[in-house]
């Protein structure tokens, strides 16, 4: 009887494992199945799985594992599908009440749909070819690559029908063609025609006109590499991120070169100056810009000296709306109120002198190494205690030309401005910029954009160094444009007048008329 007993305990483990395999077969009806079983023979004319015990504590699930015991299924499966093919891994354990436990393993498994036809059951034991698993991410590489392409191509066309609308627009507005090519060919004549008669006299206007062509064709061409001039128009250069933080710095940057270059061609070609709608949207596009840099600074790889570069540059700029502000508040439609504005960029004025003195103290020679406490001197004690901090934030510095103009020229730039600010802040608008009104007529007028164009050209020379830090251009070039535009282009735009008429004053706002009287500005205000 007990031999009887154990043979119908054996039917029962291989009917469970039979419904088991059925089951699998049912979920996969209208299927055609083509796996890698091993070890499946005919016993007592069901299909049933060769027992086989584990050696090691650690069973092998795969992404699919079918788990049966008693009458409960689970199943964690994990498919991709492309047109009609699907791919499948799987693991096959089966659980019953008997001491030992069954499990195969399978390979993986490709699945071919097709449709409502009958799929043919029981097709076990065939590999699968790897040259085509190896094919498979290769077909899936040219996909992506091809739907990407379609979709530049798809972007690069809604950009030439906006491009076509708003030019559509602009000429309808004109009066139609035919008028819209007569006011071009008026303008291109009046544009050359100011372009040479406005030409300053003697060496002063031709260092004007390479300074300015200079600072023209590197804004052209900032706007060409910029993330907010889109393909075909553009040829931009690849965000890294796409947060509102970086969103605003790209868009600011790029409105801000562009309205700044404005300015800069209207006063050369026309020796003419923009309203006070041009002021107040260029300063806002350089203030937001320069205020929303610093989340990059977190992915954006350069040495400990680039970004510290690149803040000292930022803080030139924001401090430079500063002195717009101070140029604006002469007019005589300004709002008393525009002086009390322009106190907050005292803010940016010591920031810049900060970090400039910071350079300064970084190329100082350090300590040897290797001296002790008792042997140092007392300019040595002096100079660990100034410049260690310096040199650990800016990191190895090497004091070659290229550097050594740049650290002395904005040091010398960060006190003049300082300077500036503190005669503006005692004077005020009318006495600060009594000398310049009455005996230096081209400061006077130069004034108005002086400040934004040395936005510009600090703004330039930044983008042109992140170019360089992320090998868009050799990092030679970045250097030297980098001393031209951010150290000697600063001292160029403020002696602007002096290329127009040598005659007039380095510094009118440094000096005073002996007869008129000057007073405490803020005293003044309440009586005093």
């Amino acid at each position: 009887r007990a031999p009887h007993t154990r043979r119908e305990k054996k039917n029962r483990e291989e009917m469970v494992s039979f419904s088991s395999m059925r089951f699998a077969e049912v979920s996969t009806k209208n299927t055609r199945v083509s796996s890698g079983f091993v070890g499946v023979r005919r016993r007592s004319g069901f299909w049933a799985l060769t027992q086989r015990r584990s050696r090691s504590s650690e069973r092998v699930v795969s992404k699919t594992t079918l788990t049966l015991k008693g009458r409960s299924l689970s199943k964690n499966a994990s498919s991709s599908s492309s047109g009609k093919k699907r791919t499948l891994r799987s693991s096959v354990v089966v659980e019953s009440s008997a001491p030992e436990v069954v499990e195969a393993t399978t390979t993986t498994t490709t699945t071919t749909l097709e449709g409502t036809e009958n799929a043919d059951d029981g097709v076990l034991g065939a590999a699968v070819d790897p040259e085509e698993e190896e094919e498979k991410p290769k077909t899936i590489e040219r996909t992506s690559t091809r739907v990407s392409s379609a979709s530049t191509t798809s972007r690069e066309n809604l950009v030439l029908l906006a491009t076509a609308m708003v030019t559509g627009g602009i000429v309808t507005y004109n009066g139609g063609p035919e008028e819209s090519l007569n006011k071009f060919q008026e303008f291109l004549s009046s544009f050359f025609n100011g372009l040479i008669q406005n030409h300053a006299a003697g060496v002063g206007g031709y260092i004007e006109d390479v300074y300015l062509a200079t600072l023209f064709v590197g804004t052209v061409y900032a706007l060409w590499r910029s993330s907010a001039v889109p393909r075909p128009i553009g040829n931009p250069i690849q965000r890294k991120s796409r947060t509102l933080a970086s969103s605003l710095h790209v868009f600011s940057g790029a409105g801000a070169l562009a309205v700044a270059l404005y300015a800069v061609v209207l006063e050369r070609v026309f020796r003419e100056s923009p309203g006070w709608t041009w002021m107040w949207v260029t300063s806002t596009l350089f203030l937001v810009n320069s205020l929303s840099y610093g989340p990059l600074m977190n992915i954006f790889k350069a040495s400990k000296e680039g970004k510290y570069a690149m803040q000292l540059g930022y803080s030139f700029v924001a401090s430079f709306q500063g002195v717009v502000w101070i140029a604006w508040s002469a007019q005589p439609d300004a709002p008393d109120w525009l002086f009390w504005a322009v106190m907050p960029f005292w803010y940016f004025s010591i920031a810049k002198l900060w970090e400039s003195t910071e350079f300064c103290l970084a190329l100082v020679p350090d300590v040897p190494r290797g001296t002790k406490e008792e042997d140092m001197t007392l300019g040595n004690k002096i100079n660990k205690i100034f410049t260690a901090g310096s040199r650990k934030r800016l990191g190895k510095m090497t004091p070659d030309a290229a550097t050594l103009t740049y650290v002395g020229l904005n040091a010398a730039a960060a006190v003049f401005d300082n300077c500036y600010m503190a005669v503006y802040t005692y004077l005020g608008p009318e006495q600060f910029w009594h000398t310049s009104r009455m005996l230096n007529d081209n400061d006077f007028h130069l004034r108005l954009i002086k400040g934004t164009t040395g936005s510009l050209t600090v703004a330039l020379l930044i983008f042109i160094s992140t170019l360089g830090w992320r090998k868009q251009m050799p990092m030679k070039y970045a250097i030297w444009l980098n001393v031209a535009l951010g150290s000697v282009g600063p001292w160029i735009v403020l002696f602007w007048h002096k290329l127009l008429d040598p005659s007039e004053m380095w510094f009118p706002q440094f000096v005073f008329d002996p007869e008129f009287t000057y007073h405490a500005y803020i005293p003044s205000l309440f009586g005093q």
